[in-house]
């Protein structure tokens, strides 16, 4: 039989965003891919696993805020 997960367990697994690869943060951003790595040389935030980066929405959208 099936248990229901807690309340707040639901929350967080509906809530959270997958994390972004280049590709998405050009559609995000409306630009290319060299300007996706110029913007990591100028301290944009990633996350790296082995050898994938990845973007999180979040600290991408508070990041490109704080640069205007």
């Amino acid at each position: 039989m099936d248990t229901p997960l807690p309340e707040a367990e639901q929350t967080a697994a509906t809530t959270t965003e997958r994390l972004w690869t280049a590709y998405d943060l050009t559609r995000y951003i409306g630009c290319s891919v060299r300007e996706i790595r110029n913007l990591r040389y100028a301290g944009l935030p990633t996350i790296k696993f082995r050898h994938l980066i990845r973007f999180e929405p979040e600290t991408v959208k508070a990041w490109l805020r704080a640069q205007q």
